[in-house]
């Protein structure tokens, strides 16, 4: 009798055993299912529309913020032009912010002058893209302009233009200012997220890097399900705002996010040299290597050997007082 007792409770055991398994394998199969079928959730493809930064910068390196949260920044010293879709950082119509912040270029020690050069500035562009299917590509209007103080009127990518310093010796410029857009969707994002710059800031601090260590642990151990079940908020708001096909949010996950961490030769970079940063009037938090950059980086290796270093952006909100911090952006 005792021996059917044991064998009984043996054979529960492994049930039990193979039934947490099979919940722990659906569980991964459904939140890679969710993030692969965001595109289902996606309204207004048909009155879609889009808009990009178009930034041309001087002798300066710099750093763009829409809507207090960073879009692009260029800290290489060198001049030149780039553009960049903005639709996530748009979550409905109306008013929308830019904000620009400019810096010396670095000596060659690597560290920042201490004073903006005479012909550092910043040309940044605003337009809306419009589908032209005729062609198959898209077509540029603009809508709003944006120049540093300058002596004389022209563009950077015309002439080089000297800075207009108030200071000689400004170390340092900023400026915000405001621009129009109109979208079909109007996302929650982080707009009603709790207010972080008025909670413990050495609790916060432990739980954003938590979340970070747990992403790369993610990351190292190529955990596809946890990483689709940490993205899937964000992403589902990435594909209204960009209007994605089924196609466009699968490559999106698959090539955009996950190629670099699947590939065999993917190490994660050690987190290290942050500090925490808040951003989206306070709504948003981010850990920041210096001078401006997330500490999440995957190096992989090239055919040829050369190292290859692919920086993950990361900005977590707390949707409710009671919640967790979780990514949006």
């Amino acid at each position: 009798m005792i021996n059917k007792i044991s064998a009984y409770i043996f054979i529960l055991f492994l049930l039990s055993g193979c039934m947490k398994n099979q919940i722990k394998k659906n569980m991964a199969e459904t939140s890679i299912q969710k993030i692969e079928d965001v595109y289902q959730t996606v309204q207004h493809r048909e009155s879609k529309v889009f808009y990009d930064l178009k930034i041309y910068n001087g002798a300066c390196n710099y750093k763009v913020l829409i809507n207090d949260v960073p879009v692009h920044e260029m800290y290489n010293n060198v001049r030149g032009e780039f553009s960049l879709g903005i639709n996530n950082l748009i979550l409905k119509s109306g008013q929308q912010r830019l904000k620009i912040r400019i810096f010396p270029f670095y000596d060659e020690n690597g560290k920042l002058n201490n004073k903006l050069h005479r012909y550092a500035g910043l040309d940044v562009t605003v337009r809306e893209m419009e589908w032209n299917e005729e062609y198959r590509k898209f077509d540029y209007y603009p809508v709003f302009s944006y120049v540093t103080p300058r002596k004389g009127n022209k563009s950077l990518e015309d002439d080089p233009t000297e800075f207009l310093l108030k200071d000689e010796e400004l170390p340092y410029y900023e400026e915000e200012v405001i621009f129009e857009a109109k979208v079909p969707y109007d996302l929650k994002g982080w707009s009603e997220s709790v207010n972080l710059k008025n909670e413990n800031s050495e609790n916060l601090k432990k739980e954003a890097i938590a979340y970070y260590e747990s992403l790369a642990k993610d990351f190292t151990n190529r955990n596809t399900a946890a990483i689709a079940k940490k993205y899937y908020k964000k992403e589902k708001e990435i594909a209204q705002c960009f209007f994605h096909s089924q196609k466009e949010a699968k490559t999106r996950f698959y090539v955009d996010i996950m190629e670099r961490i699947l590939d065999p030769t993917a190490k994660v970079r050690k987190l290290e040299k942050y500090d925490i940063k808040f951003f989206g009037d306070g709504k948003i938090v981010a850990l920041m290597r210096h001078p401006g950059v997330s500490p999440i980086c995957i190096v992989t290796k090239r055919d040829n050997g050369d190292l290859r270093y692919s920086v993950y952006d990361v900005f977590l909100h707390r949707p409710t007082p009671s919640a967790k911090l979780e990514m949006i952006r």
